[in-house]
């Protein structure tokens, strides 16, 4: 279903409240890129532990990676999936059963955006809240609480929720590229964000001496959290545009991916990077510009504005 600028806000009731700490789900957490007054070394201390917390491999009882999703063999104390984890007992809610919704997370992480512009495109009210789930086992953002359900990894979220939202079961080549998307365009995007250190002075609010040191040391940072994401997402390649050649040749001459309306990989793609190509950063630009996709991006703006990911 299409929705336009104009009739965007009426459609999507948000209400944003404070919980809890972020976890470190995300690189891109607010309180790094959402306060201005912190200091750029403290916020590169900030990443360099958020990453290698990130990189920390769990035990899990399942056999494979554990960056793609497996049928749950074990759940949380809480009973909720850990991540990477199927749901052990699936939704099974229709739309008009979907109610309660409260999105954990953080503004500029880009698997929480993510999960914002597929329930704003889709017309879901739901309540945002920053942070973590304050009483859940799970440590991570984002958590997706649906209906008295609770939800955590981002690429479990979408996989849930998608058939609900559409009426249509996944697809192989629909998921697959949902899986490309989460584990290998993101972080690809991400090192290139963050290794540019105009960039994150953009996103993270920061002039003067600060912008100065983040040009000095985005390289480092990029080439650090490249190293980490590495052993974590070990199939993401550079550049990025790698990715959206790939979507846009798979989009032929169709507007959109799914044909003449936005569908759930279009939603995915666009809501990872669009935040920060609001931002004005030159990475997402050439990341547009190499793959061909500014025309959709253009219409992908019109239906879904960024304002409407934070």
């Amino acid at each position: 279903m299409d929705v336009d600028a104009a009739s965007f806000a009426g459609a999507t009731s948000l209400q944003r409240v404070t919980a809890g700490q972020p976890s470190s789900s995300s690189i891109a957490s607010r309180p790094v890129f959402g306060d201005n007054t912190i200091p750029l070394g403290l916020a590169a201390a900030s990443f360099s532990a958020l990453c290698a917390v990130h990189a920390r491999r769990r035990q899990t009882r399942f056999l494979g990676p554990r960056r793609k999703a497996q049928v749950a063999v074990a759940v949380l104390p809480d009973g909720t999936n850990e991540e990477g984890e199927d749901l052990a007992t699936p939704l099974g809610l229709t739309r008009d059963e979907v109610r309660d919704v409260v999105l954990y997370g953080s503004d500029y992480s880009p698997p929480c955006a993510k999960i914002r512009a597929l329930l704003s495109y889709y017309k879901v009210p739901f309540k945002s809240v920053t942070g973590r789930h304050p009483t859940s086992d799970y440590k991570k953002i984002p958590v997706l609480e649906v209906s008295n359900r609770q939800v955590n990894d981002s690429h479990i979220i979408v996989k849930s929720v998608v058939p609900i939202l559409t009426g249509k079961d996944w697809d192989e080549d629909h998921l697959a590229w949902e899986r490309r998307i989460t584990f290998e365009f993101q972080p690809a995007i991400e090192v290139e964000l963050f290794g540019n250190g105009e960039d994150f002075s953009k996103v993270a609010g920061f002039d003067g001496w600060k912008q100065g040191l983040a040009v000095l040391l985005g390289p480092l940072l990029g080439s650090f959290i490249g190293f980490v994401f590495r052993s974590r997402y070990p199939d993401y390649q550079l550049p990025s545009s790698v990715y959206g050649t790939k979507f846009r040749a798979a989009m032929g001459d169709k507007p959109f991916f799914h044909g003449e309306s936005p569908g759930p990989i279009d939603i995915s793609l666009y809501g990872t990077y669009a935040l920060f190509e609001g931002k004005g950063c030159q990475t997402t630009a050439n990341f547009l510009k190499s793959s061909g996709l500014k025309e959709w991006h253009n219409r992908m703006t019109e239906r879904l504005p960024a304002e409407a990911l934070v």
